[in-house]
């Protein structure tokens, strides 16, 4: 899976670009970076609960 999102970001990048130009590159990037961001939020929210830290006396 890993390999065919390299891939695919590649291919979609490659196209991207020469249809819209360098110029568009941030334009066609936020939705990448949106996606991310819900990751990132949703993991703080649910993989790492309040409480749970790991600075608990041995």
């Amino acid at each position: 899976v890993w390999n065919l999102a390299i891939a695919l970001g590649g291919a979609v990048g490659g196209v991207g670009l020469a249809v819209a130009g360098a110029g568009a590159l941030p334009l066609l990037s936020l939705p990448l970076a949106i996606v991310s961001l819900v990751i990132v939020v949703g993991g703080r929210r649910y993989a790492f609960p309040a409480g749970r830290g790991t600075a608990s006396p041995a």
